[in-house]
């Protein structure tokens, strides 16, 4: 039998070595005898590295974000609700180009945050002189679009799924430009999801 240092050494007892208290706290204290343990170790840094890198790149995107306070399309004022929680901007989503009653219609998508429908649509009746508005409800939400005389522009409030009479969480916010003009009964008829030309 060789004397218990060599068998410290290599973490492996010989044969007919009794081993020992002393023996399996050196080993455990070794932690390369037990290669599942090893990941433990590199785990904090790996940790570490993670955070610092979403701290990062928060603050490059805070640096580059570009809040808007009136929408590109039709250049009217923007309901600052459109901003999301975290304030990473709020660029609109053009929705693809379509023809209603012979009118070209763009359109521009924003999701409303944090905001009732009736607090969304007090801020734009104010923000809004000399547009009128139209109500409806329709497939459980509240719809309410406001527009100008002229029939080329519109700005339409959608609330979350809810009941006719509840003040529900603003949705969205939808911003439309109309070339040519769209009678007045045709938005009043695409508040309700309906297309009514003549």
């Amino acid at each position: 039998m060789g004397p218990p240092t060599s068998a410290l050494k290599s973490n492996v007892a010989p044969k007919n070595q009794v081993i020992t208290e002393a023996l399996m706290q050196s080993m455990a204290r070794d932690q390369s005898c037990f290669p599942w343990l090893m990941p433990r170790r590199n785990m904090k840094p790996s940790i570490i590295l993670a955070i610092t890198l979403v701290f990062c790149l928060v603050a490059i995107a805070g640096g580059n974000t570009r809040l808007l306070t009136a929408d590109p399309l039709t250049n009217l004022p923007l309901y600052p609700a459109t901003d999301s929680r975290l304030h990473l901007g709020n660029e609109p989503t053009r929705l693809r180009e379509s023809n209603v009653c012979g009118s070209r219609m763009q359109t521009d998508f924003y999701t409303v945050y944090d905001s009732k429908v009736d607090a969304t649509l007090v801020w734009y009746g104010a923000h809004l002189p000399g547009f009128k508005k139209t109500h409806a409800y329709t497939a459980n939400r509240s719809q309410d679009t406001f527009y100008n005389s002229e029939g080329t522009l519109a700005v339409s409030v959608t609330g979350s799924s809810g009941k006719g009479d509840e003040n529900t969480e603003a949705y969205s916010v939808v911003y439309t430009r109309f070339q040519p003009a769209l009678p007045e009964k045709a938005i009043i008829g695409l508040n309700q999801q309906k297309v009514i030309c003549q």
